[in-house]
């Protein structure tokens, strides 16, 4: 019976057991797994996500280079921020013997990378996308969390469906208060926003946040607290969503450059430390960079027989 090494990881955080759980499949170089087995075995961790990372030489004098893949429990995505995170950390860390530099590619696009102190810095490939070809309004959130409805203390300060790349969707929904936030919960119905018509294909997700420092302005910097839900799940870190919600905040302000600092599900226990900095062109109407932020901690290894 073949067998696949894996590790996961706890990303998002320096603390095992919080963060948002990943699982990690090596595939020694010479081998391949096919994708419906590759989605067979996420299934079978059933984690938010579970990356595929072909291993290959690590040449002296040239910067280090792993392909990836990225599988939710029933489907294959082009990114995902805390896959790439805890891939860096793993591939950098321990693959390239605690390498600064490296680069991933994955179905996105490249993805360069780095670490010092523990933190790992990927930048991002980025398409992002405001949807405003329908109306947004609060009714489309109160029909997703309940709870919210039928108190203006509680309603959105705001709400936007933006998509950090092709094929990933969130509704971005601003509540009042920590007391709003704590109020979300995972009510089983999955988020259907309407989108722009080229941009109709793909997962969705609903992320609520409120700011807890700052509210953008011309500071440069803020920091949120925030959830993802979408339909029975609640994801303990996003890094796409926090992606997505750093450049919509930055094209929203006409902000140059804007740093976020994102803590994510503490209500669940599984409290995620996430940064981004977003930068944009010089008519501030465009995304130039999108650069994610965090840590990583290995958990468990073992083999997978297939």
């Amino acid at each position: 019976m073949p067998q696949l090494p894996f590790v996961t990881l706890d990303v998002f955080t320096k603390t095992r057991f919080e963060g948002n759980p990943l699982g990690l499949v090596k595939i020694p170089e010479g081998h391949d797994v096919s994708t419906e087995r590759m989605q067979s075995i996420a299934r079978e961790f059933n984690l938010s996500e579970t990356v595929f990372l072909y291993e290959g030489k690590i040449e002296d004098g040239r910067v280090p280079e792993w392909r990836f893949r990225i599988f939710l429990t029933d489907r294959e995505l082009p990114f995902a921020g805390h896959p790439t995170i805890g891939t860096a950390a793993y591939a950098l860390g321990t693959l390239a013997k605690g390498a600064p530099q490296g680069r991933l590619i994955c179905q996105s696009g490249p993805v360069w990378m780095e670490q010092s102190n523990g933190v790992l810095k990927a930048s991002i490939p980025h398409n992002v996308h405001i949807h405003t070809e329908n109306q947004h309004s609060a009714k489309h959130i109160f029909d997703l969390q309940p709870r919210l409805a039928g108190n203006s203390a509680l309603t959105p300060n705001s709400i936007d469906v933006a998509s950090p790349v092709r094929g990933i969707n969130f509704y971005f929904a601003e509540l009042p208060s920590l007391e709003a936030l704590s109020l979300v919960e995972t009510t089983g119905v999955k988020p259907k926003p309407n989108l722009d018509r080229d941009w109709n294909v793909g997962f969705a997700g609903s992320y609520f946040y409120v700011f807890t420092k700052d509210n953008v302005g011309s500071c440069g910097q803020a920091e949120v607290r925030t959830r993802m839900i979408a339909g029975t799940f609640e994801d303990p870190a996003t890094g796409a969503a926090a992606c997505g919600l750093c450049a919509l905040l930055a094209l929203r302000s006409k902000v140059k450059s804007l740093v976020i600092r994102i803590t994510q599900a503490v209500e669940i226990g599984r409290m995620s430390v996430i940064g981004v900095t977003v930068t944009l062109n010089d008519g501030l109407n465009a995304v130039e960079k999108v650069e994610l932020s965090g840590s990583a901690v290995k958990v468990m290894e073992g083999f997978i027989e297939y």
